[in-house]
């Protein structure tokens, strides 16, 4: 189980028992975000009666079976543990087979959006409509309750979307409260913590002074080393590291790997003088990167390889920067990056982040590796950087991923992936039921549906001529489309027609003429929407596809979040996306489209 923060009393605590949902960290942020603190437990290990302070359980959903005989069952009695339990999804049907109750396996899988009658009478809906939209996922289902249990939900493909056994505080839902498109999810885990807590005493910036000293004991009298990206992560990292031992002891590295935004190595290190820091070293890297990715083109191959690299170049420069044989290395790494790396023992990789590859991996098993925010989840580690006296414009800028625009170029060979011609059918048929008009695009990008990784097709929806545009159907049918088409998984808006754009598949690698065209329209699109408050990040994406004028195809994806586990769209105007198209393609670029897919079922970066 993850170690709480160190403070003068252990903070009360939820555990979250984790199957290998890939919502676990997420229900876990969202606990947090309500007031309590909460950590992850093994289901094979985790013992409730050696959790100091614990106030209430909640079980994952997972992608096995509860049937199945080999899937993870729980360590203890939850008929005799003494507080509150909620089981989700997966952890919704172990619990109610644990109680006695029977689940039946099914073929069929739903998943997505679905409506739901709930009992106001139940503690989870007190107060609330009785109808509400949930984000259901299931393939097994509850057949019959265990003894003493009663249905608290219900919807019209599900007897038990929910029940209670109200004697032992027991509760089980089929659906994800944790995830936004449950609407009001919050509120439901919201009167589930009411039952396990009469207060609320979790606040990450109040971990500051914890924190500093757990840098100071983990670092003993070794030296710290730092890969300073310039992203917030890092920089609080780096923060605190001084704080903790002082700056003659802290040194970082920035490599330049030739995948930045324009001038971002040179802004990186100016943000950090500015900021007083010393020991400050950069490296240009980026012809190695160039030359062990050339003709490089599945994505998790391109993230091993530069997670290897950032190893390679970090032993080259040890000697040189003279740091002896006793130093750490010191990351930035957060919850959803180990999260989505598959980093709890049975949740599915989505994709490997460069601070959790092979060579990585080995440092951490030799103890060479500090991680002080592994804790922490993005906006957690933004309130303790403006608690660290950091500046507001450096720690609330956009994020930026550790590959940079490596991830950020799809790369092909030249060979056109098959796109089904039943799957290009009912498309139509899906959005003409939206009064839109789509395509499946003849690229994959990575995704998450339910626990599993995806690598599908995004599908490119429109407008026909002289019909108004409006966000709300654009959302719904992407929702449809990536629910009901197997070889979707996430969709993107076009503000022209499309019916008579011919796209071809094009060799694209990583070279540097693909990252310097990226680079300018990057540099357009954030000088446009970074300065929107409701925009998170802004991510721009390359694709090896070329239109009718032999231009290559970009797709920008501006998104709205709290904590990066889940994102919507920004619903652009369009008159501004109409003009930042027109900028864009003065400047090159072939159609720009906007990324209209939120997170689930697609991840926010395409690689």
């Amino acid at each position: 189980m993850s170690t709480a923060p160190a403070t003068e009393k252990a903070p009360q605590t939820i555990a979250v028992v984790d199957f290998g949902g890939q919502y676990t960290h997420l229900i876990a942020r969202r606990i947090r975000n309500l007031g309590l603190y909460s950590a992850i437990a093994a289901p094979e290990s985790f013992d409730p009666s050696a959790t100091p302070n614990l106030a209430g359980i909640i079980l994952s959903g997972g992608p096995q079976s509860v049937v199945d005989r080999h899937s993870p069952k729980l360590s203890f009695d939850p008929a005799a543990v003494g507080v509150p339990i909620l089981g989700l999804c997966y952890g919704h049907q172990l619990l109610a087979a644990t109680l006695g109750g029977l689940v039946v396996q099914e073929s069929r899988r739903e998943y997505g959006l679905a409506r739901v009658q709930c009992e106001t009478g139940s503690p989870l809906f007190s107060g609330m409509d009785k109808e509400q939209s949930v984000w259901m996922s299931h393939g097994d289902h509850v057949e019959s309750l265990p003894p003493g249990g009663r249905t608290i939900a219900s919807s019209s493909g599900l007897a038990i979307a929910g029940f209670e056994v109200p004697a032992l505080r027991c509760f089980g839902l089929q659906f994800h409260p944790e995830v936004s498109h449950t609407r009001h999810g919050d509120d439901m885990l919201d009167r589930f913590l009411t039952l396990c807590a009469s207060v609320r005493d979790w606040q990450p910036a109040d971990q500051r002074t914890a924190l500093v000293e757990r840098v100071r004991s983990r670092a003993g009298n070794s030296q710290l080393f730092l890969l300073a990206s310039g992203g917030v992560d890092s920089l609080v990292a780096l923060a605190l590291c001084i704080e903790a031992v002082g700056a003659r002891r802290v040194v970082s590295l920035h490599i330049d790997t030739g995948f930045m935004r324009r001038h971002e190595s040179a802004d990186v290190m100016a943000h950090l003088r500015g900021l007083g820091f010393a020991n400050l070293n950069i490296v240009d890297a980026s012809q190695a990167y160039f030359d062990d990715l050339r003709s490089v083109v599945e994505p998790e191959a391109k993230r091993r390889i530069i997670g290897r690299l950032f190893v390679d170049t970090l032993n080259q420069q040890l000697s040189r920067l003279s740091l002896g044989d006793d130093w750490l290395l010191v990351q930035g790494t957060i919850y959803p990056d180990t999260i989505e790396s598959g980093g709890t023992d049975k949740a599915a990789v989505i994709k490997t982040h460069h601070n959790r590859v092979a060579e990585i991996e080995e440092m951490l098993k030799a103890g060479r590796v500090l991680e002080p925010l592994d804790l922490f989840y993005k906006d957690e580690v933004r309130a303790l950087g403006l608690a660290l006296g950091l500046p507001e414009k450096l720690v609330n800028r956009h994020p930026f991923p550790g590959p940079g625009l490596a991830i950020r170029i799809l790369c092909s060979d030249g060979a056109t992936p098959e796109v089904s011609v039943a799957d290009t059918k009912l498309l139509e048929e899906i959005c003409g039921s939206h009064g839109m008009c789509g395509r499946i695009l003849p690229v994959r990008s990575v995704g998450v549906q339910g626990d599993a990784r995806t690598y599908e097709h995004p599908a490119v929806l429109w407008f026909p001529p002289g019909t108004a545009p409006d966000w709300d159907r654009v959302q719904a049918c992407a929702i449809t489309a990536a629910n009901q088409i197997s070889s979707v998984n996430r969709a993107v808006f076009a503000i022209r027609p499309q019916d008579t754009v011919n796209y071809t598949v094009h060799v694209q690698y990583l070279d540097r003429a693909a990252v310097e065209a990226l680079q300018e329209i990057d540099s357009l699109v954030r000088n446009a929407l970074e300065p929107v408050p409701e925009v998170w990040q802004v991510p721009v994406v390359s694709l090896p596809l070329h239109n009718d004028a032999g231009n290559t195809v970009y797709v920008i994806r501006p998104v709205t979040s709290r904590d990066a586990m889940t994102a919507d769209f920004y619903r652009m105007p369009l008159p501004d996306l109409q003009a930042l198209s027109d900028t864009c393609r003065s400047a090159g670029a072939g159609e720009l489209l906007l990324d209209v897919t939120s997170k689930p079922p697609g991840t926010i970066e395409w690689e």
